[in-house]
């Protein structure tokens, strides 16, 4: 399986909306992120659902600046959809 496989395949998660958000970065942006947004986003994949959607919506912040700029445009996404 391929390393982008794997990553696919971590982007399903139980929540709908986290598996549009994460694949859509995933299929959008990390292919042309640098390797600190890379290693932030595989380490937001560890993370459990409620946390990890906790942090997407911003109601807590990441423990580092990597994460916390990931974020920020996965929260882009998110908010676009709403207009």
């Amino acid at each position: 399986m391929s390393k982008l496989s794997q990553l696919k395949w971590q982007c399903r998660r139980g929540v709908k909306e986290l598996d549009l958000v994460l694949n859509h970065y995933l299929e959008q942006d990390y292919r042309i992120a640098n390797e600190q947004e890379q290693t932030a986003f595989k380490r937001l994949l560890t993370l459990e659902d409620p946390i990890l959607f906790d942090l997407i919506l911003g109601n807590i912040l990441a423990d580092n600046e990597a994460q916390q700029s990931l974020l920020k445009k996965l929260q882009n996404y998110v908010f676009s959809l709403d207009n």
